[in-house]
């Protein structure tokens, strides 16, 4: 019989990633959504998905949903409570829903891998002035597991997903100067130089998933493993995006306050992370030993990488 994997947040790019890599792999899968009459829900359940609801603030109906697991997949979302709570409400909203997810799955005694979507510490990597909320209230919720549930770490790899390269299909599409005769401008509150470690999410986390629960003498315990293909300058992502999309670019640099002027709560939070990147181009130098790579997991030949992606998307761009 085949194994089962619960995925939570089935429907977004990072779970949808996991849930149909899984079902290619012959995994009977739990697609947890909160919407089983949507599109992305209908088309997982085609695909063979059972599909399922829990509430991420309410653990007894997590222990339910996980029961007979072999597997959990969890990733929670910041950016949904960010403008109602802030950066700091947001994070530690997030916090507690990571460790109620992880109580239950705890409590799932067929559990044999809990693999837990988290980042790393701007704390950790550079310092107090270096906090970033949707990064490193991930990393205390990781911790905490580690520290207040042993035995559920011993089962648990953390995931770190870099930068999407499907940011570039959406917010920080560059858009065309009017008057320029199609140059196009991406306005960025960092220097150009930034290092920005970048993957391809719909096709590359499902295939850091099943190499990490294929291998567990690998990832485990409480190893974190790094989702990227790409550690690059910042610039050097919009040079691809305009080799690829046939488009002239040009990169422009602002600050941080007249970015949070034109995005808000979200453009703060985003330059907060490019500020972290700036000064840490190392994510993995907080970890050491405790950082597994594609070629450690032995994928490395079969992920998409940058100009990959956008090759693969152009029509999007």
């Amino acid at each position: 019989m085949a194994k089962l994997i619960v995925v939570c947040g089935a429907t977004g790019q990072i779970g949808g990633s996991v849930a149909r890599r899984m079902l290619k792999e012959g995994w009977q899968v739990r697609a947890i959504t909160r919407n089983v009459e949507g599109e992305a829900g209908k088309a997982l359940a085609a695909k063979g998905a059972e599909l399922a609801t829990a509430d991420y603030d309410d653990e007894a109906s997590l222990v339910e949903v996980f029961k007979g697991a072999n597997a959990i997949f969890a990733v929670t979302n910041f950016w949904e409570h960010l403008q109602a709570l802030g950066p700091t409400g947001a994070g530690e909203k997030e916090y507690s829903q990571m460790l109620t997810i992880a109580s239950a799955a705890s409590k799932t005694a067929s559990l044999e891998h809990f693999v837990l979507h988290a980042i790393a510490s701007g704390e950790k990597l550079a310092g107090k002035e270096f906090v970033c909320a949707h990064w490193d209230y991930k990393d205390r919720a990781a911790d905490k597991i580690k520290e207040s549930m042993p035995e559920l770490a011993k089962k648990t790899t953390f995931l770190w997903v870099g930068w999407f390269a499907s940011n570039l299909f959406a917010l920080l599409r560059p858009f065309e100067l009017p008057g320029s005769y199609g140059a196009h401008v991406v306005i960025q509150p960092c220097k150009p130089e930034t290092i920005m470690w970048v993957t391809d999410v719909e096709h590359n986390v499902g295939a850091y998933v099943n190499a990490v629960l294929a291998k567990p003498s690998i990832s485990l315990p409480a190893k974190y493993v790094s989702v990227h293909t790409d550690i690059l300058p910042y610039k050097d992502v919009f040079t691809i995006w305009s080799e690829v999309s046939g488009k002239r670019c040009e990169y422009i640099e602002c600050s941080a306050e007249q970015y949070e002027r034109m995005y808000g709560v979200f453009g703060a939070e985003l330059a907060s992370q490019y500020k972290l990147n700036a000064a840490a181009p190392d994510w993995g130098k907080a970890h050491g030993t405790e950082v597994v790579t594609a070629e450690e997991l032995g994928i490395a030949g079969e992920l998409l990488d940058l100009k990959q992606s956008l090759e693969a998307n152009k029509d999007k761009l």
